[in-house]
């Protein structure tokens, strides 16, 4: 009789324990998932959907970073190479055949159709005041044919750029960059071929443009938000 108390006892005590264990499994499992939802929420309410997230791309002290690659642009210009005499020619061609030759690091060329920026000329006119009427007149209809120019995009030129890349640690690229750029303007310098370096609002809206090739959108906009290219559903609530 003894024994069959004992066995009672221990069987209730067992069904017991193993009902508190249950439900001390089921609480620490809803709580790490309850944990992990919020890491998630809190990681995706952080990550801002940029350039850098979707293109994986940055640009630093007018550097444009890849990965652990960097890179410069500049624009080239342009010299009416028909316009020369045959000596001028020939002098041309053997600077530039030098200047390739001396190229030993990487470097890429692409061309581009850009649509004249008037927006430039017409802030300069604005800012040259005068007091004669006729002068004036004349302005305010410069100035309106100019925009209209833009507006309506009706000139476009091809534009050149040469994309100068170091491969290696970031403290090395910009020592680096800077002196590949140096050498490689001193070269086409000396074909009157005349370079400019982007700087960071202008490597914005050189990719802005090749990313939106029917925008009227200038730099002014980037900067008042245009770097950040994805809306979410939170921002798109806060504008409605």
């Amino acid at each position: 009789m003894v024994v069959m108390i004992i066995f009672l006892i221990l069987s209730i005590v067992f069904v017991v324990g193993t009902v508190v264990y249950l439900n001390m499994k089921k609480k620490e499992r809803a709580g790490n998932v309850k944990q992990n939802t919020t890491t998630d929420t809190n990681a995706r309410s952080k990550s801002k959907k940029g350039l850098l997230n979707i293109l994986q791309i940055k640009i630093k002290d007018n550097v444009i970073c890849l990965g652990n690659r960097y890179s410069s642009v500049i624009r080239l210009g342009n010299i009416d190479y028909n316009m020369l005499s045959q000596n001028e020619q020939e002098s041309i061609e053997d600077v530039l055949i030098q200047t390739s030759l001396s190229i030993d690091y990487p470097i890429q060329f692409f061309s581009t159709t850009e649509y004249v920026d008037t927006s430039k000329v017409v802030a300069l006119i604005k800012q040259n005041k005068t007091k004669n009427v006729k002068v004036q007149e004349y302005k305010e209809h410069l100035i309106e044919y100019l925009q209209n120019l833009q507006e309506n995009r009706a000139i476009s030129i091809v534009q050149n750029y040469a994309v100068i890349s170091y491969d290696g640690l970031y403290e090395n690229a910009i020592e680096e960059l800077s002196r590949k750029m140096l050498s490689f303007k001193s070269s086409l310098l000396r074909a009157n071929i005349s370079c400019s370096i982007l700087n960071e609002d202008e490597l914005y809206n050189l990719i802005y443009r090749e990313l939106n090739k029917n925008s009227t959108l200038d730099i002014s906009k980037l900067k008042q938000g245009g770097k950040n290219i994805y809306v979410g559903k939170k921002q798109k609530s806060k504008r409605n």
